[in-house]
């Protein structure tokens, strides 16, 4: 107990003599440590930006859902031609029986959803209000994590019996104010459909597991009509001239399968469609993935640019410790002359090179926080602080201090006392 109290006091007693070795030269150690505190500021807001953006690519990407894999419409990339390449190389798109292959694929696969997407006219709506209109499987709403706020779902019956009934998104229902509500009826093209439901999208934290709205999609602006039901309207065919379906989700027991899921929905998808690529597979789980390597990568490139700013605010507090080491000859040799050892003179050298640098690096956190903060409101980027962003500039700081301590420390603590006083 003795020696830890004795410890503590040599340390306090080290502590005052540093601080006021430094304190007496305010402006020079200020100026010394300008370096490490645009250095620290520096990995602090670029950290703090890198971690901000990858949380928003990450949202979105759990917004697809993890546990999905989606397979869009795209241009075909071979069409059918008239010459030897007959119809082999010709493909009408995404159809129902991909749903059903694919349903019948793996026992991975839990679900199958499926939408078509419609161009279809409203009596009554502005321009900037015009929703999207689709039609989808009664599936759909389950894996992508929707609910209702108000009414139902839509149902398997209301798919098989293609009844006129549609569900709204919020911002759909509040834009036709009290028609927007359920039990009234909404004009969709020339036909008239039953509102039945509000839909909303699921909330961000359970959609890591539960699945999310697909991110092409606002749900706010959408409406939902049972598919079949749009056989009823003139001009629906969608958004391809051939293509049944836009879209099919396929729901994964686990998102972790998806590597091994992936080439058996490509092989089942080709062969259904003639060797024609003529969709694109979304996968959520391999883009968590690679945003997250990209991430490292990022942060390895941000976190090397800082670490090389600190290093030159470190050479600086080296430079002005060497420089006044003469200045302190005298004070060196009275120190050893009174039964200093050379270790208490290193350590008072090292003392002052750390409290430069942490404190440094204290004033270059507030600042990189106030220069994450400005980015932030007026560059109107995404900006998060963790542990991470706070840590490492301080960690880093600490090591430059002792690397930019030591050589002083030595050359100091190995000055003769005798020769120190002689040239004071």
């Amino acid at each position: 107990m003795r020696n830890h109290i004795l410890r503590l006091e040599y340390l306090l007693a080290l502590y005052a003599i540093a601080s006021g070795s430094l304190l007496r030269h305010r402006l020079r150690s200020f100026l010394s440590i300008l370096g490490v505190i645009c250095g620290v500021a520096a990995v602090f807001a670029t950290l703090s930006i890198g971690e901000g953006a990858k949380r928003e690519v990450l949202a979105g990407i759990r917004q697809l859902g993890l546990e999905n894999i989606i397979v869009r419409r795209s241009q075909f990339l071979n069409t059918k031609t008239t010459g030897g390449e007959s119809a082999r190389n010709y493909s009408n798109g995404l159809q129902l029986r991909d749903v059903q292959l694919l349903q019948g694929a793996s026992s991975a696969i839990t679900d199958v959803a499926f939408l078509k997407e419609l161009q279809v006219e409203f009596t009554g709506m502005t321009q900037e209000m015009m929703p999207q209109v689709v039609a989808c499987s009664s599936s759909y709403f389950t894996i992508h994590g929707l609910t209702v706020t108000r009414g139902r779902m839509i149902l398997e019956r209301d798919v098989r019996l293609k009844k006129k009934i549609c569900l709204l998104g919020e911002g759909v229902a509040r834009g036709l104010g009290s028609k927007g509500t359920v039990g009234n009826s909404l004009r969709v093209g020339e036909q008239v459909f039953l509102i039945v439901g509000i839909v909303r999208s699921a909330p961000l934290k359970n959609q890591e597991s539960k699945g999310g709205t697909t991110l092409a999609r606002e749900v706010d602006q959408m409406v939902f009509l049972p598919f079949g039901a749009h056989d009823y309207m003139k001009g629906s065919q969608g958004t391809g001239a051939v293509a049944v379906l836009d879209e099919i989700v396929i729901k994964l027991r686990s998102g972790k399968v998806a590597e091994q899921i992936v080439p058996l929905i490509l092989r089942t998808l080709r062969l259904s469609h003639n060797s024609v690529r003529d969709f694109q597979l979304i996968v959520p789980w391999q883009l968590m993935y690679q945003a997250k390597k990209t991430q490292k990568i990022f942060n390895m490139v941000l976190g090397t640019i800082g670490a090389i700013s600190l290093l030159v605010g470190g050479i600086g507090i080296m430079n002005v410790l060497l420089a006044v080491i003469s200045e302190r000859t005298r004070e060196i040799g009275i120190r050893r002359a009174v039964g200093a050892t050379r270790k208490d003179i290193m350590a008072q050298f090292l003392a002052e090179s750390l409290l430069l640098t942490v404190t440094g690096g204290i004033i270059g956190i507030f600042a990189g926080l106030a220069c994450s903060m400005l980015i932030a409101r007026f560059a109107g980027w995404s900006v998060a602080v963790s542990l991470v962003t706070v840590v490492v500039p301080l960690i880093t700081s600490v090591i430059v201090g002792i690397c930019a301590g030591v050589y002083p420390a030595v050359k100091a603590a190995g000055m003769d006392p005798v020769q120190a006083l002689r040239s004071a």
